[in-house]
């Protein structure tokens, strides 16, 4: 049994990805609020603060409810037009139709096959969404007239103008409020929770796949001198750069050292990689080994500081960075230190422990 008081947490918690719709088996309710960002940019969820006792009462099957349900059903043989249903249809559709459009490489639609391709698949993406917010209960929609409605506006479609796309939403959802709709008599039906999250899941993922196809072939990146270049050239020049042959190399490297040493070892080796104390940056920036001794620290230290100390240099911009390099120094040799005063501290607190131990074992 539904309670209002959890649907009402989740809703405020989580209503932004449809958790309270899940929670009260309205599964399309729940894609939708999560793929159009809490029911078209929240809006939906503002709604649903009066909303969610209807939705108490349908999960739990009132008999109040069901009462009031099948006489609207007499006196109404089919749903009658809702506005706000309607506006859903519309929307949803436009950014579903929109969404695959831009999936398409504008590259692609400049040749034949590709322009036929963004005329005819971002109508039959517009349909889905229609058909998807038409299906929410206790209402159900007929796919054929949505798609016939989206398809109708394919005269009107252009290569450039994506806001033709609105006229093929807003046809497909008077198609289906026309002649498409009707009610839904098994929406109340259970259904198992692992089938549920199986069909969300996998909606969920060709949901975000497209977004991330969107998004390879639509964004680009601004380098520091103001070049702007496409994302897809980005990634496939980082596949081919040192910094990628290095990462690549790592990670054969920690492999290599698992196979040798096995798991927890490969543990310690990822941690110190990491450099959680920043102990490898310090003795890079000092310019010495990671087994150097302590004189040596001070004597690489003192010839660095003298070096790149700000009043020697006249040059603003060598003495911006001299007085950057300045400071990299200082806090290097700030952290080596602190680093091994901690260890002297614990090893000689080991050592008396150990101490203790025998003395205690002796007696």
């Amino acid at each position: 049994m539904a309670h209002l008081v959890v649907a009402y947490i989740l809703w405020f918690f989580g209503g932004a990805w449809g958790l309270h719709h899940f929670y009260l088996g309205r599964d399309r309710h729940a894609f939708i609020w999560w793929s159009t960002w809490a029911g078209c940019f929240g809006l939906g969820w503002v709604r649903d603060l009066w909303r969610i006792p209807e939705y108490v009462y349908a999960a739990n099957k009132d008999p109040g409810y069901l009462k009031d349900l099948n006489e609207k059903a007499k006196l109404y043989p089919i749903p009658q037009f809702n506005v706000v249903r309607f506006a859903g249809e519309v929307i949803v559709g436009f950014l579903f139709g929109i969404l695959i459009r831009i999936c398409i490489p504008d590259d692609f639609v400049a040749l034949f096959i590709g322009r036929v391709l963004s005329i005819i698949v971002p109508p039959f993406a517009v349909a889905i969404g229609v058909h998807l917010v038409g299906n929410v209960n206790p209402e159900k929609v007929n796919f054929q007239w949505a798609l016939l409605g989206a398809y109708i506006s394919i005269p009107m479609l252009t290569l450039d103008s994506g806001n033709n796309l609105v006229y093929s939403s807003i046809l497909s959802a008077i198609a289906v409020n026309w002649q498409g709709k009707n009610w839904n008599r098994d929406y109340l039906e259970k259904r198992g929770l692992c089938k549920r999250i199986f069909v969300l899941t996998v909606c969920g993922l060709l949901y975000l796949s497209l977004w991330s196809s969107a998004i390879y072939f639509n964004a680009t990146i601004t380098t520091k001198e103001g070049d702007e270049v496409p994302l897809r050239e980005a990634i496939n020049n980082f596949f081919t750069s040192p910094a990628w042959a290095d990462t690549k190399e790592s990670f054969r490297n920690l492999y290599k050292y698992y196979q040798e040493h096995g798991w927890e070892n490969l543990y310690n080796k990822i941690v110190d990689s990491l450099d959680p104390l920043g102990e490898s940056k310090a003795y890079k920036d000092l310019g010495v080994h990671e087994n150097a001794s302590e004189e040596e620290i001070k004597k690489s230290y003192k010839k660095l500081v003298k070096q790149w100390h700000p009043d020697k240099h006249i040059d603003p911009d060598k003495k911006a960075e001299a007085q950057k390099r300045f400071i990299e120094i200082q806090e290097a040799y700030e952290t080596l230190s602190s680093i091994k005063t901690k260890r002297a501290q614990r090893n000689k607190k080991s050592r008396s422990s150990s101490q203790d131990h025998r003395e205690h074992t002796e007696f």
